[in-house]
């Protein structure tokens, strides 16, 4: 897949494109339908998403937290889905301002325009002011199909990344599996700690998680993570880790995987599903009770 980052990148493209069009926080089952209806024979399947929610710039205090806050996974997730072209266009003053219309001139003279896939709720442009009846009338004006895809409803409950981030947060995994399509997973790099786990016996692979991510709730959990082919198993430690006391407390997803595993892994990023939920995080009152504590919960995983 092809990442661009602004209109005139498109040059570049030799074929036209069809273009499925949104935010696509999570890259849940609704999006997966937009993006795969996306398809138009001899044109590429393109990706148009912003870097940034819009909300951030346009209602900062109304800006969500993301369910896929890691670019490279989100890329990797749409990528998964066939799409040839991701266009990440960083969402800034002047596009927030411009009329519906005129975007979708400006990305037609860029690159031909096979369609253009939405959802049903979509909106665009200055004010939210274009919906799908107008890209209706744009896609006749201009000569590209518009397919608009209804929204998607599991349970009773309309699949959508606001309803997936309350489930989320109440700590319903397995929901929020089926509504995102794959198990909820936490993308990022390796980085170095106090190295107080290996200390204590259960060496943890530390990664630091965004202010923008929406997380379960804080506490242990069984986890896995494919590793160049190989699935390891262990169990993370989500949260603050209260009973260490440090100066700048960062939420971390700290993992120790079972069997031994003693490879190199600073730097690496790794992708961490999170299978089941052990225990709610809690302070101890010493280290040792905090090693007693740890060995309980991969005994518990082990079993």
């Amino acid at each position: 897949m092809t990442i661009l980052e602004s209109l005139d990148e498109l040059q570049s493209l030799d074929r036209p494109i069809h273009w499925a069009m949104g935010f696509f926080d999570g890259v849940h089952r609704g999006h997966a339908r937009v993006i795969q209806s996306a398809c138009t024979p001899g044109a590429l399947r393109g990706v148009l998403t912003f870097a940034q929610h819009p909300l951030s710039l346009l209602r900062p205090e109304s800006q969500p937290l993301l369910l896929t806050p890691d670019p490279a996974f989100k890329a990797a997730r749409l990528a998964a889905l066939g799409a040839d072209v991701l266009l990440r266009l960083p969402f800034t003053r002047q596009l927030a301002s411009t009329a519906p219309g005129d975007f979708l001139s400006e990305l037609a003279a860029a690159a031909p325009m096979a369609g253009v896939s939405v959802g049903a709720n979509w909106h665009f442009g200055r004010g939210g002011a274009g919906n799908v009846d107008l890209l209706r009338q744009e896609a006749a004006r201009y000569g590209f199909r518009a397919c608009v895809s209804e929204l998607l409803h599991q349970g009773g409950d309309t699949i959508c990344s606001s309803r997936i981030r309350e489930l989320l947060t109440a700590g319903d995994l397995e929901r929020v599996g089926v509504m995102l399509g794959y198990p909820f997973t936490i993308a990022g790099s390796v980085e170095h700690g106090q190295h107080l786990a290996r200390d204590l016996g259960f060496p943890t692979a530390n990664i630091t998680l965004p202010p923008s991510a929406a997380l379960p709730p804080f506490g242990v959990y069984e986890v896995s993570c494919d590793l160049a082919g190989q699935v390891l198993h262990g169990i993370a430690n989500l949260g603050l880790r209260p009973t260490i006391r440090e100066q700048n407390k960062v939420v971390r997803l700290e993992t120790h995987f079972l069997g031994g595993f003693s490879g190199d892994l600073y730097g690496r990023r790794l992708e961490i599903v999170l299978r089941r939920f052990l225990r709610p995080e809690r302070s101890f009152s010493g280290i040792r009770a905090l090693r007693e504590q740890i060995a309980r919960d991969v005994a518990a995983v082990q079993e």
